[in-house]
């Protein structure tokens, strides 16, 4: 990440795309290089919790309220 002055135009923003990420983090405009993927493959303890995470994310509306309070403080 680098702190950039100002922001540059969208023009040149968009004339970056896939290779830098222009952003503004707490008020502080910055770039960095653009984001990769870690590739296919992903910890077993991921991928073991995939299907939770994705039964709870269409069920959201759903879910008990301290369920959603316990997921919302562990995710700050």
């Amino acid at each position: 990440m680098a702190k950039i002055t100002k922001m540059p135009g969208m023009a040149i923003v968009a004339g970056f795309k896939g290779t830098l990420d222009y952003y503004v983090h707490c008020g502080v405009n910055c770039v960095r290089s653009w984001p990769r993927s870690p590739g296919h493959d992903r910890a077993p303890a991921v991928e073991a919790q995939w299907a939770a995470f994705s039964w709870a994310a269409s069920n959201w509306k759903e879910l008990a309220l301290p369920v959603k309070e316990a997921y919302n403080h562990m995710a700050q």
